[in-house]
């Protein structure tokens, strides 16, 4: 160490003197002859941090960060500390496919086959960074930074032709951006049945610039569009003077209701509510739900708010869960390979939340998710059933959602410009006017 620090010094023109003539037992001491002791610190750092090599990862659908640390070849032990250690300040559960990981190792043999993990960082939101550090050994720590950062928004716009997802990765719609537009528009279509060529989308969202260190990175939708034959969806991201956060229509309704029309992401709607032969029995009856085909173990998520009043086995249902959200409306779900842990009868859920996963109990011919929404006792159509919104502006905040409506559409300045995609135009000239969506739930005047 001694001899790394004497050559260092050299390099940067340190000189070395004895403070009390040869023989003296007292250590050597260093004289700056042109750079103080900080600034060969600062050198030291530099040439360290010029010793480690960066992996970039981008999350698969999946992929957990166990499994990323150990394919870089992050020794499994320092893999487990550092994960542990990312617990304090992030739940490693929450990333999401599409995040991007940096990650920092040394070569520890010189031969760049033994690595040492030094660091990870990553950015899962738009305005922090979460980094986790290798202090010691097996020793790890963790922490969140806010990183400084300027946004412009940007619009991406396409044409649909066979599905709209094939038509927004042709208009390079990031990955989180995209997964966002199926979580904000799921309530008001069905992304399966509803597009035909040559629909139309337009998505506007957020890219942040975090400076030439971590670059650029898209961040929140903030509006989209869809226009349909027969219907057109404008919805703007929007948060009210309470706190909450999600996409409105024209008309001040929130485009999330009060239950899921699909409880599950990811998977593909494999039958109908209404009358079907029946695959196993062989006859005509009818079929009083939606099923979702998904591979075995896919998360089914509550629909809504509300209390499991029933969970166990229920005949051809397999293993099923029931969950009553208010006087009016109940949900069930049938199929399932097993239930979310320590899940009970009694239990208050929220919308979103895991409750279960899916399975191939019951009388199925494969692994599938049946869902059902009650209405009192008698099942309806969960793709016909009308729902009220979770919220409806009124007067005051109506006002202040109009305001912030007219801003996005000038900062995005939407043209008519097929399937290319181009940067927002921040002071641009006035948009075209949309037809609103027309709901049942507008406010009477």
């Amino acid at each position: 160490m001694l001899a790394i620090f004497v050559g260092l010094a050299a390099s940067i023109g340190i000189g070395w003197w004895q403070v009390d003539g040869p023989g003296s037992d007292r250590p050597l001491a260093a004289v700056g002859t042109q750079h103080s002791l900080r600034e060969l610190s600062v050198a030291a750092g530099r040439i360290a941090e010029e010793e480690l090599q960066e992996r970039g990862v981008t999350l698969d659908t999946g992929d957990t960060l166990m499994e990323i640390l150990l394919t870089v070849d992050v020794p499994r032990q320092e893999a487990y500390a550092a994960s542990t250690a990312m617990e304090k300040v992030y739940d490693p559960r929450d990333l999401r496919a599409g995040q991007k990981i940096k990650i920092f190792l040394r070569d520890t043999d010189g031969l760049k086959k033994k690595w040492c993990f030094e660091r990870l960082e990553f950015v899962p939101e738009t305005d922090r960074l979460i980094s986790v550090e290798h202090d010691s050994h097996d020793s790890f720590s963790a922490q969140i930074e806010t990183v400084p950062h300027v946004s412009d928004l940007v619009a991406k716009s396409g044409i649909i032709s066979s599905s709209f997802f094939e038509a927004a990765r042709a208009a390079e719609v990031p990955t989180s951006v995209l997964l966002a537009s199926y979580g904000t528009l799921s309530d008001a279509l069905d992304f399966q049945r509803d597009f035909r060529a040559g629909d139309t989308f337009e998505l506007g969202f957020r890219v942040y610039d975090d400076g030439p260190e971590r670059g650029q990175h898209p961040g929140e939708l903030v509006y989209a569009s869809i226009d349909l034959r027969g219907q057109s969806i404008r919805a703007y991201r929007y948060t009210t003077s309470d706190g909450y956060t999600g996409f409105f229509d024209e008309s001040g309704a929130s485009l999330t209701t009060n239950l899921m029309k699909t409880p599950i992401d990811g998977a593909r709607l494999s039958s109908l509510f209404g009358k079907r032969k029946h695959p196993i029995l062989g006859y005509t009856r009818m079929h009083r739900g939606l099923d979702f085909a998904a591979p075995r173990g896919t998360p089914v998520l509550a629909a809504g708010n509300g209390v499991v009043i029933q969970k166990g086995r229920n005949g051809d249902f397999g293993k099923y869960i029931r969950i009553k959200h208010d006087a009016t409306y109940s949900t069930a779900y049938a199929h399932l390979s097993r239930y979310a842990d320590k899940l009970k009868p009694g239990d208050r859920v929220r919308q979103g939340e895991v409750i279960g996963y899916v399975g191939a109990t019951g009388l199925v011919t494969g692994p599938n998710l049946h869902y059902e929404i009650l209405q009192g006792s008698r099942q309806v159509n969960p793709m016909k059933v009308e729902l009220p919104p979770r919220r409806l502006l009124e007067r005051v905040e109506m006002a202040r959602f109009e305001r912030e409506k007219e801003k996005i559409r000038s900062l995005l300045a939407f043209q008519p410009t097929g399937a290319r995609s181009r940067q927002a135009v921040l002071a641009g000239p006035a948009v075209h006017e949309r037809v609103a969506l027309k709901s049942n739930w507008q406010k009477k005047s």
